[in-house]
Order: C-alpha cells, then sequence, then structure tokens
C-alpha cells in the first residue's frame, strides 16, 4: 500500500479491508496465522486501527467546529465594527479640539489589520471613554448613550474571550494532530509488515487476497 497516494480516509479504508476481514475469514486466518499471524497479532492491529480511525473521525469534527466558530467570531467583529466605525466616527466630531481625547481614544491613525490590534484598539476607545464623564456627556448629546458604549464594550469583551477561548480549542486540535500523524505511522508499518505476509500466506489465493483490498495483477 502507497499512503503517500491515499487520502485518510482511503488508508484508513484500506487498513479496515486488510485487518477486518483477515480477523472475519476463517480461511484467511488460518493461511496467515501459519506464519505468525496469530488471532491475538491481528487483534493488535485491530487496536491500532480503531485508534486511529477514533482520532481522526474527532479531529475532523473539531476542525469542522473550529471553522464554524471563527465564521461566528468574524460576523460578531464584523457587526460590532459597525458600531464602532459610528461611534468612532461621531467622537472625531465631538472631540475634534480635545487634544487629550484625540490621544486618550485614538482618534487618528489607520486601523488595525489583526484581531487582537482591533480588540486592543477598540476596547481602549471605549474604556478610556467611559472613564471621562465629560466624554461621555458629549457622546450623549449627539444620542449615544453611556449604556450604549458600555453595552458594545462588553460584547466586545465577550468576543476576545470567545476568540481566546477558540485559539486554545485550535492549539488542542493541533497537538492531536501530531498523535494522529504518529498513530498513522504505527497503523501503516503495522499494516505494511502484515501484507507482505498476507502475500506470502495467501499467494495461491488471490481472491482471498483481494477480500483485503490487495491487488493481484492478472
Amino acid at each position: 500500500m502507497n499512503k503517500s497516494k491515499l487520502t485518510m480516509a482511503e488508508f484508513l479504508l484500506q487498513c479496515r479491508l486488510r485487518v477486518i476481514n483477515s480477523i472475519n475469514d476463517a480461511e484467511i486466518q488460518a493461511a496467515v496465522s501459519a506464519l505468525g499471524y496469530t488471532p491475538e497479532r491481528l487483534e493488535t492491529g485491530k487496536v491500532l486501527l480503531t485508534q486511529s480511525t477514533a482520532l481522526y473521525e474527532s479531529i475532523s469534527k473539531e476542525y469542522g467546529d473550529l471553522e464554524a466558530a471563527f465564521a461566528r467570531r468574524n460576523q460578531q467583529r464584523e457587526k460590532l465594527e459597525l458600531v464602532f466605525k459610528n461611534h468612532l466616527a461621531v467622537a472625531k466630531i465631538v472631540f475634534k479640539n480635545d487634544h487629550a481625547a484625540i490621544t486618550a481614544l485614538k482618534l487618528t491613525g489607520s486601523a488595525p489589520s489583526t484581531f487582537s490590534g482591533w480588540v486592543s484598539r477598540v476596547s481602549t476607545f471605549y474604556n478610556n471613554l467611559l472613564a471621562s464623564r465629560s466624554w461621555v456627556s458629549g457622546m450623549a448629546s449627539f444620542n449615544i448613550s453611556e449604556e450604549a458604549l458600555n453595552a458594545t464594550l462588553q460584547e466586545v469583551i465577550k468576543l476576545d474571550a470567545d476568540a481566546n477561548r477558540i485559539m486554545l480549542e485550535k492549539g488542542d486540535a493541533q497537538n492531536a494532530v501530531k498523535q494522529r500523524d504518529a498513530l498513522f505511522e504505527d497503523l501503516y508499518e503495522w499494516v505494511n509488515d502484515y501484507e507482505s505476509i498476507a502475500r506470502l500466506a495467501l499467494a495461491a489465493k488471490p481472491q482471498l487476497l483481494e477480500k483485503l483490498g490487495i491487488v493481484v495483477p492478472s
């Protein structure tokens, strides 16, 4: 079996054909047992296959969940960005002659390119704004209440917490991928050795080899 030419799902399927069909077929089992692959030894391959399959499926689901979580995070950021831009535009008008506010609220400068940079800038804007009664009053004169400002800040804080959790889960998933890859290598080595023995044991019975997914040239 050439693992490099197979997808992970195809690789697991080929391993399953070799291991499970050997265990379930008495004639195959008897032939390979004569060359050392006893039922107990075949069970070792089955355990490796079961562990590899479970981890592969778990990681596939986890990455699917992560993709959905990142999409939700981005959608929420876009929603909050619209609110922030509106508040920022008003603040630039209200505090156009207030140099302290311009500096503290970061009313000038380009927008950050990273998510963490965006969170930092937006959080700084709302935290510093809410810390000044006169600045809050200035925003209120344009019908942007303290409650609205604080509500937006709390949404940003929640989004940041959610994003940090997602990154932790991504790290866990990446570690699981390393474990899966190591397990796949163990499974491949086991199956590769077993296939060599099966070809010897079943050389006179090509139909049984094909039952194991091993293609026999005609």
